[in-house]
């Protein structure tokens, strides 16, 4: 995954940030548990793994202080945004048949059809359960696309109140859905 031999630039920043063996340590404790989790949800093992590689590259472009504090958490955060994000483009899509996965290249059988429509459903019940004020924020955030500055503007509160609400809203669905932190 994040060999210097397969991505430099990815590995140089992630030196950078982290220092090698710190990132290595991060790599080899966290991969596995992604993986897993994902295993549970996406059918096809490639994708899983671009999934997880695309959450490490996150996880290094980040300048968040989670990024570095709880690496583990904001991983899991990361990953369950890109399942969301997976899931939402899939259900604006407008010819989206749940039977085709994979633009087409692969059929997807009844199995693969129902987790999608689990993981859709999960998060759907997790985010309706979130307090008032930290579902409106989470949803700016997540569904409108408003940056934090954006979204304090509108509503009339502060920046760290919004990364509160977005924080929250990350922690609360992770465990609605069954994510562990740790």
């Amino acid at each position: 995954m994040f060999r210097a031999s397969e991505d430099k630039g990815t590995c140089v920043r992630a030196s950078a940030r982290y220092g090698d063996r710190q990132f290595e340590i991060v790599y080899r404790r966290e991969a596995p548990k992604l993986l897993l989790y994902l295993k549970r949800r996406i059918w096809q093992e490639e994708d899983r793994h671009d999934l997880v590689q695309e959450a490490f590259t996150r996880l290094v472009a980040s300048r968040s202080s989670a990024a570095t504090s709880n690496p583990g958490a904001y991983l899991q955060g990361i990953v369950r945004h890109l399942l969301a994000d997976r899931a939402r483009a899939w259900a604006k899509a407008e010819a989206f048949d749940p039977v085709i996965y994979s633009a087409g290249k692969d059929i997807a059988g009844p199995d693969t059809v129902a987790e999608i429509n689990d993981m859709r459903e999960s998060y759907r019940l997790a985010v309706e359960s979130l307090p008032p004020r930290t579902k409106e924020v989470y949803l700016l955030h997540r569904a409108e696309e408003l940056g934090y500055k954006q979204i304090a503007e509108q509503l009339d509160i502060s920046i760290r109140t919004v990364e509160w609400h977005v924080a929250e809203a990350i922690v609360r669905i992770g465990k609605s859905i069954g994510i562990t932190h740790g």
